[in-house]
């Protein structure tokens, strides 16, 4: 079976290329025969490790060149290039003879339902149904109401498709009018011998971009109320990003320089998770949240806001970790307090998040994977 992946490019480091390599690199190893057809890749290299049995396309659009112009040329050129997108798309698949083909989000999704190749189609959402919405601050309101149609618009999108494929339960129920839709988790790429010592560490972490959705100035304020009662744990923050300098400041503030560190982006996350022993997320939404997936995976209780939608598919409240009504400061420091103070309930909840992490282990997701190809296949006219 020949499966088509479609991305923009795969030189850079963010989720979705990290997923989309492990899912090609997993493929390829048990017999299929795959190919990433990329729009802006040229010659850089892929940022993550791919097999060499994976075959690599690039149409050579450079869409990026698009965001230099000014914005009354902008929207012209991209209609013309998407012509020229939709015509090399084409061109390509019919050459590749692809089975299934599957656009992770990028400019192709707007032109794979219209291809008359012979493939089956998958569109993968790779957020949140809310992000549409919460991924801008209330006062702008404007932006927010045109998150409402942008959901819509989507809606009208996935529905063209032979399966629109999503992370989470809680968000199947909330897509209308969409005919087939499934729930694949992300797989987890973490694989690490390191051990975790919940006991003993004394480092509570976080991790994500630096920007709004990730909501790190407000866990600056949480940490407020909890570090003065314990003085010798730390709070470390890794990633970059925009808000880093504001999340300083905050830090600042509050006096904690000497309990706080913004350890920047790393490329080791195994490493930060074996040195702490609790996990914490605040962001107003996440898709389906690799840290604390991979966070459990390593033994550390979580704690997280019960935003939409990721964290109430992982967190089982109570049992591996804790969920937080969103921006209920108070009861977030309370419960970060209790896994401060109760090493044996640090101990059982890390225990509980590796048995239930196994959920989420490359096996089982591609398990998943390549039963939805096998259906969508058998029904191919």
């Amino acid at each position: 079976m020949k499966i088509v992946y479609c991305i923009q490019g795969m030189y850079k480091t963010g989720g979705i290329e990290r997923v989309v390599s492990m899912k090609a690199n997993y493929l390829v190893q048990h017999g299929y025969d795959v190919t990433i057809i990329t729009t802006d890749q040229e010659d850089r290299p892929y940022f993550f490790p791919i097999d060499e049995r994976v075959k690599r396309i690039d149409l050579g659009l450079d869409y990026g060149k698009l965001d230099y112009l000014p914005s009354y040329k902008r929207l012209w050129h991209t209609r013309l290039k998407r012509k020229e997108h939709k015509a090399l798309l084409e061109q390509t698949l019919k050459r590749e003879q692809a089975d299934i083909c599957i656009s992770v989000g990028f400019q192709d999704k707007d032109i794979l339902p219209s291809l008359q190749d012979g493939s089956r189609k998958i569109l993968e959402d790779h957020t949140s149904r809310s992000a549409f919405i919460l991924m801008y601050p209330p006062q702008q309101k404007f932006k927010r109401l045109l998150g409402h149609l942008r959901i819509k618009l989507r809606e009208r999108l996935a529905a063209k498709y032979d399966c629109f494929v999503i992370l989470t339960e809680t968000e199947k129920t909330e897509w209308q009018g969409i005919p087939r839709i499934e729930v694949i988790p992300n797989a987890n790429p973490l694989t690490s011998n390191k051990q975790t010592d919940v006991v003993s560490s004394r480092k509570i972490m976080a991790a994500g971009r630096m920007e709004y959705v990730k909501n790190f100035i407000e866990l600056i304020d949480i940490w407020a109320k909890v570090a003065p009662h314990h003085p010798d744990w730390h709070l470390s923050i890794y990633g970059d990003g925009w808000l880093f300098p504001f999340i300083q400041q905050r830090i600042t503030k509050y006096g904690l320089e000497a309990q706080t560190t913004l350890e920047g982006a790393s490329n080791d996350m195994a490493s930060a998770y074996a040195q702490s022993s609790i996990c914490v997320v605040t962001s107003h939404f996440e898709g389906l949240s690799m840290i604390l997936v991979e966070a459990q995976t390593m033994g550390l209780p979580v704690i997280s806001y019960a935003c939409p939608s990721g964290p109430k598919d992982i967190i089982q409240d109570g049992v591996n970790g804790f969920l937080v009504a969103p921006y209920n400061q108070e009861a977030f420091a309370e419960r970060l307090d209790k896994l401060i103070n109760d090493a044996d309930l640090r101990v059982r909840m890390g225990e509980e998040g590796r048995r239930l992490s196994q959920r989420y282990t490359p096996e089982v997701i591609m398990a998943k994977w390549e039963k939805l190809f096998a259906q969508l296949t058998s029904s191919k006219k």
